[in-house]
């Protein structure tokens, strides 16, 4: 047979399997044995072509090569997928009370649940997109059920012997602030400064 003849049958059943597995993917979601009966084709058409190399232009051959390796990976994902409806509404975490008071509704959330969604590596950003409130909202609820300590206070007022008010601030316990002097800090921007002459 002609190369040009055999060419074009590739280049047909190229497209063909490329319409069937469009197909596949848009009725068989989740059905694991038609998914990967179509995955079976798309590998017996890469042994195929194997064996006309020298025919295939390289470029032509490389979108061939590279649009069925990704038809075959969008088949590994549709086995992991389903087109059904879910069984069961959403979990559903806390609940928006109205007082018919004026701001927000007010939101309850069990102890038990905040107890064990906040024992993992959950931030409370987080937890307040679940919970659909504000972040403060978690860590208020979280110091209400004792889950979590109260950090210093901000800043501590202490009375001087002379009767003045020395107010002492106290860094956070996320605070990456450094604990350096300030005559510390003004000595090594100097010996920075005196390294590198025309930086800043």
């Amino acid at each position: 047979m002609p190369d040009a003849i055999q060419l074009s049958n590739i280049y047909d059943s190229f497209t063909q399997l490329g319409e069937r597995v469009h197909v596949t993917l848009r009725t068989q979601l989740g059905d694991i044995g038609r998914l990967n009966a179509q995955k079976a084709v798309c590998l017996q058409f890469l042994e195929a072509i194997e064996q006309h190399l020298n025919i295939i232009p390289p470029a032509e051959r490389h979108v061939i090569e590279a649009s069925v390796d990704r038809m075959i990976q969008e088949l590994d994902i549709a086995t992991t997928i389903s087109s059904d409806p879910p069984d069961a509404s959403p979990v559903d975490l806390g609940s928006h009370t109205h007082t018919g008071t004026v701001g927000r509704p007010s939101i309850h959330i069990l102890p038990s649940d905040l107890a064990v969604l906040s024992s993992g590596r959950v931030s409370r950003r987080r937890l307040a997109e679940l919970y659909q409130c504000h972040p403060r909202t978690i860590r208020r609820r979280l110091l209400e059920f004792n889950l979590s300590s109260p950090g210093p206070p901000v800043y501590v007022d202490e009375q001087q012997p002379d009767g003045s008010i020395n107010r002492i601030y106290h860094r956070g316990s996320s605070s990456d602030l450094s604990t350096i002097s300030d005559a510390e800090l003004d000595r090594l921007i100097l010996e920075l400064h005196q390294q590198f002459p025309s930086f800043g």
